[in-house]
């Protein structure tokens, strides 16, 4: 069925009348202005002209552009402000909301980037992903003015090349004669461009991208497939590297400069009609399901009596092949949970998300958690330090064609996610300083090759490195601060930061080995499964769940006065650790225990929040330790941990001189519940406290 511009246009009015009144009612002129299309909202309203656009994009979005004058003209004529209103020659239509496909058509309209071949040449499509690299806006001649040289008339024709070849220059198909209309023929043919006043060409904005597979989406041992993406006129300098897009366009064919001799390459690129930022520069998780939400608002209404067993239920489930750990894997719980960031009265931004350091002899199982807290991410970027460059944890400066355009690194990748950095310690001193400030203000300000801009890294951090050549001598029991060789403003960055030694101690040994053993004996019977947790998946929503439950918390004054009393009592200490008893340590400190009460589903930050929150600080602290610095690889899960609590409460309280919160929490309850037996799902003879000298 062949559609015209007064049928076209009659379905724009109807169904983007919004948009088309805020266009006709906009001051500038000659600006370019987009108009939403919701495809399903079109599908309701012409079916036919829906499947038109599928079956046919590219003639019938160029049908779609000229009818937009058509429906500015109906929509000003109906409206009560008419007079106000000018109809504005460069409006574009932007279609967006594609269903998955158009039935009975089998084939996608969202297919994967990994997906899109040469069998979607001149397909509508939509594509989500992470921008990679974002190149610099170019002017583009859309159209231009050619005069006859023999009678000097002008004519206007359109660049046959529409950007998304690789060809942004000017392409023009001359006639094979002068196109005059005046009595006698002219029959020239040598043209030349007019370049002289306004008028004789009409130019806008062109700018390509690269957008990379969201991470997420990959599948084990793959690698992240990307494509170019050509945005003209408004969405040009829409979206910066790092930014989740969603892309709606047509897939062109993108040919590289041809040379005599040499074979022609081409690639596939998006012509995009619509480019929408997935979360507006603020990312998180998507919600779970509510069935999903349900089952954890059960959980732990059934265990609000115990919440400590409770959250231990959900911490043995992390990196569950790995034996004990359990002050590592509150660790890694809470650096994905995190804070609550805010922004004081001055514009000041405060950090939510907390940053950790693991720092352990070879075979303590470092890289193991590192990765499974990977997959509990959200999104999550993995490297090492080993060869990594600032460049490549910041942002690159390439040159492509004679252009500079700005690379994404990791930290930028993973903006509101997870930057998982492997060998630490094997980063250049000078590459190590560039993460400052993605780290802390969590922002990256890049002035490089003339390009200045600010990108966000709204990240956490997760380093693993070895300790430092000759930290431990035979007996040393030395921790956190000396163990490592990184400076002390890189090292106050990290909130937390836990030393696993391998020590010899024939009880762990023992009981480590039997577990080896005994979960390789489960793997190779395929009848006998072992008692098990959450899944990754469920790890990963409640994270999610965590958040969003919990976006803002209230801080309790016992909460305060405790944190308060250890940040003064690190900073009185002789043998303090400059680098770890800065201000930023008390910051760390809210962080932690917010995340803490995050973990546990509550609206505020209890006295027991505030004393696991020291718990985990005080554990990377050397020489000026409050409970007995101990080694976090010799850490077990409680067997009752809601009474065990109740002992290191009283320890923390007493040793911070608060006897007076004391006797309060005795005679109370402070949200630690009444004691639980056992710990379930978990291993039965699992004892508890940090190594041999408990809590």
């Amino acid at each position: 069925m062949a559609f015209d511009e007064q049928t076209a246009g009659a379905a724009l009015a109807t169904c983007c009348q919004q948009e088309l009144e805020a266009v006709l009612l906009a001051a500038e002129l000659d600006d370019h202005y987009g108009v939403l299309l919701d495809f399903i909202t079109l599908l309701h309203e012409n079916a036919q002209l829906a499947a038109a656009i599928v079956a046919n994009p590219q003639p019938m979005l160029e049908l779609l552009e000229d009818a937009l004058l058509t429906a500015q003209d109906t929509v000003m004529q109906q409206h009560p402000h008419r007079q106000t209103m000018v109809v504005k020659p460069n409006a574009h239509v932007r279609l967006h909301n594609l269903p998955y496909s158009m039935d009975p058509d089998p084939n996608p309209l969202n297919p994967s980037i990994s997906s899109i071949g040469s069998a979607h040449l001149g397909k509508l499509v939509t594509i989500s992903g992470t921008v990679l690299k974002a190149g610099p806006v170019k002017m583009f001649a859309a159209q231009k003015v050619f005069m006859c040289n023999k009678c000097k008339h002008r004519f206007l024709l359109k660049n046959s090349s529409d950007g998304s070849d690789g060809n942004s220059s000017s392409n023009y198909d001359l006639p094979m004669e002068c196109p005059s209309q005046g009595p006698r023929p002219c029959m020239g043919t040598n043209f030349r461009p007019v370049d002289d006043g306004p008028g004789s060409a009409c130019y806008t904005n062109h700018q390509e991208l690269r957008v990379q597979q969201q991470l997420q989406c990959l599948e084990p041992g793959s690698v992240p497939a990307s494509i170019s993406v050509v945005l003209q006129d408004e969405l040009a300098d829409s979206c910066q590297p790092g930014d989740d897009v969603e892309v709606t366009g047509i897939v062109r064919a993108q040919w590289r400069p041809l040379f005599p001799g040499a074979r022609c390459d081409g690639t596939l690129a998006i012509k995009a009609c619509q480019v929408r930022s997935i979360n507006s520069r603020h990312r998180a998780a998507a919600a779970p399901p509510e069935g999903l939400q349900e089952q954890f608002r059960d959980f732990w209404a059934f265990h609000a009596g115990c919440p400590l067993k409770g959250r231990n239920k959900i911490l043995a489930s992390i990196c569950p092949q790995i034996y004990g750990l359990f002050l590592v894997k509150l660790a890694v719980a809470l650096t994905l949970i995190g804070g609550c960031p805010r922004r004081d009265n001055s514009g000041a931004h405060i950090r939510g998300e907390v940053h950790m350091l693991l720092i352990g002899d070879p075979g303590t199982g470092k890289s193991q958690v590192m990765k499974f807290a990977a997959r509990m991410a959200p999104r999550a970027v993995v490297t090492t330090g080993r060869g990594t460059t600032g460049a490549g944890l910041t942002v690159s400066a390439m040159k492509e064609g004679g252009a500079w355009s700005l690379e994404a690194g990791a930290l930028v990748l993973a903006d509101g996610g997870l930057c998982c950095i492997d060998e630490f310690e094997c980063i250049r001193e000078a590459d190590r300083a560039m993460i400052h400030e993605a780290m802390e203000q969590q922002t990256l300000h890049i002035a490089k090759a003339g390009m200045v801009t600010t990108l966000s890294t709204r990240t956490s951090v997760l380093g693993v490195t070895n300790p430092a050549k000759g930290a431990f001598k035979h007996g040393s029991n030395c921790a956190g601060v000396a163990a490592t060789s990184l400076s002390g403003p890189l090292l106050s960055r990290f909130d937390i930061v836990l030393l696993l030694l391998d020590q010899h101690e024939p009880t762990w040994d023992k009981i480590v080995s039997d577990h080896v053993l005994t979960t390789h004996q489960q793997a190779q019977q395929p009848f006998v499964r072992a008692l098990h947790g959450w899944s990754v998946d469920e790890l990963r929503s409640y994270v999610a769940w965590a958040k969003a439950a919990c976006p803002n918390l209230t801080m309790s004054t016992e909460a305060e006065q405790v944190l308060l009393a250890y940040y003064q009592s690190q900073r009185r200490a002789e043998q303090r650790s400059q680098a770890r008893t800065t201000i930023r340590m008390l910051e760390s400190l809210v962080r932690v225990s917010q995340a803490h009460a995050r973990l546990c589903a509550r609206s505020a930050v209890t006295l027991q929040d505030a004393v696991m929150a020291v718990l985990v600080l005080d554990s990377s602290m050397c020489g000026s330790s409050l409970l007995g610095w101990s080694n976090a690889l010799h850490t077990h899960f409680p067997e009752d941990p809601d009474a065990e609590y109740e002992q290191l409460e009283r320890l923390v309280l007493a040793g911070l001189g608060l006897q007076e919160m004391v006797s309060a929490a005795a005679g109370g309850d402070d949200g630690g519940g009444v004691a639980g037996g056992g710990y379930g799902e978990n291993d039965g003879n699992d004892g508890f406290g940090l190594g041999s000298q408990g809590w």
